[in-house]
């Protein structure tokens, strides 16, 4: 029978999809872990603002804890907006009643600048991190837990230290600004880099960490390395954040699972157009014995798969040679990711090529933005946005 990790997300829901327990499921699924979720707030948000907060009754936060726990294994979990005292109190309870371990993500202010928590509930807040495997302020968090200011990456080492003394692990999360995350776990102090990413769309990206770490923790993976993919995971969300509404929009958790779906389709269209080519006897015409024939495939996260070696002529049949791989530094690659076109295949230019074009039974153009084909290198680049439309190409080069 199959089963997955189970993940617990304890979180507000936002209206807008893009934060709080919505995009925490999101993260979960992503990572192939089912989540089930404890509700403590509901907001009415979007990509511009909050615009009220209803928060739930303890009561019910407890209920949906024995719900759950009375029919699932959940062995880690996160918080995200715990709006109050009492809503603290409750989760502190049943992390110890059910032995949870959690990760902390102390949700203080939306992305917008709106406040969910008071300073009672900020207080509330420290004895349930020291409790927790691991807690996630961001730099605004950490300075109002510490009332320190963090203005410079050795600020964060500091207040990451004074945490760590007074919480237990902790990671403080640079964001944009820093580009570098300062973790403390067991006394060992972790740097996570990334690459800054220019956009205002960072919506949910806090949830995001937080959540693919609880994701992978519930994979069995250790702890610093689980913290170390979960950098990674919200790095490549963020760089693939997501443009809709009017303000900030979300990040995008779901990219992490697309690029690999892209590739993958990839892979197929191609190994579809080689069948093709391979037998086609009509294709020998446009093979030279000194040129290996190459085909591409560009995803729209930019991973370009490609033959390891090539298409060669084989006395009077094609022969392919090497096998399919994904982002091999060879001419197609380049040229793919330059023309931005989806299925290439680059042929050695030859009189009959030239004649087709001359008749404008193919279009030539000097960018590849559009028409049929471009001249590189002296070879022809044949474009195509699905491998009928290749197809349909290739048989008319060679007819």
């Amino acid at each position: 029978m199959k089963t997955r990790p189970i993940a617990m997300t304890i979180a507000g829901s936002d209206s807008g999809g893009g934060a709080g327990l919505q995009a925490d499921l999101k993260t979960f699924t992503s990572l192939g872990v089912f989540g089930v979720s404890v509700v403590t707030g509901l907001t009415a948000q979007n990509t511009t603002g909050v615009s009220s907060i209803f928060k739930v009754d303890p009561s019910f936060v407890s209920s949906q804890f024995e719900a759950i726990m009375s029919d699932f294994e959940v062995k880690f979990g996160k918080t995200g907006m715990l709006a109050e005292e009492d809503i603290i109190k409750v989760v502190a309870e049943k992390m110890k009643e059910y032995n949870l371990k959690l990760v902390v993500d102390p949700v203080m202010v939306s992305k917008t600048g709106y406040p969910l928590i008071d300073d009672k509930a900020v207080e509330a807040l420290k004895p349930l991190m020291k409790e927790a495997l691991i807690s996630t302020p961001n730099k605004y968090e950490a300075e109002r837990l510490t009332k320190e200011r963090i203005s410079s990456i050795e600020d964060m080492r500091r207040v990451s230290k004074k945490l760590y003394e007074s919480i237990g692990n902790v990671v403080i999360k640079g964001g944009n600004m820093f580009g570098v995350d300062i973790a403390i776990v067991d006394g060992q102090e972790v740097e996570l880099r990334s690459q800054k990413v220019n956009t205002q769309n960072l919506h949910g990206s806090g949830d995001v960490f937080s959540a693919s770490l609880v994701g992978y923790l519930s994979k069995g993976i250790p702890l610093l390395q689980a913290l170390r993919q979960a950098k990674e995971f919200t790095y490549f969300s963020i760089a693939n954040s997501l443009s809709i509404g009017k303000g900030k929009g979300p990040v995008d958790p779901f990219s992490n699972v697309e690029a690999i779906t892209e590739r993958e389709e990839g892979r197929k269209t191609l190994e579809e157009l080689l069948y093709f080519m391979e037998n086609s006897k009509p294709l020998v015409k446009l093979l030279r014995d000194d040129f290996k024939v190459n085909v591409s495939y560009l995803t729209k996260y930019g991973d370009v798969i490609s033959l390891a070696g090539g298409l060669i002529k084989y006395l009077d049949k094609v022969k392919i040679d090497g096998p399919l791989l994904v982002n091999v530094e060879n001419e197609i690659s380049k040229i793919s990711r330059r023309t931005g076109r989806r299925i290439n295949v680059l042929l050695p230019f030859s009189p009959s090529i030239l004649k087709k074009a001359e008749s404008g039974i193919i279009k030539i153009t000097e960018s590849g933005i559009e028409g049929d084909a471009m001249v590189y290198g002296g070879n022809l680049l044949l474009m195509a946005s699905t491998i009928y439309e290749m197809q349909n190409k290739l048989e008319v080069l060679w007819s």
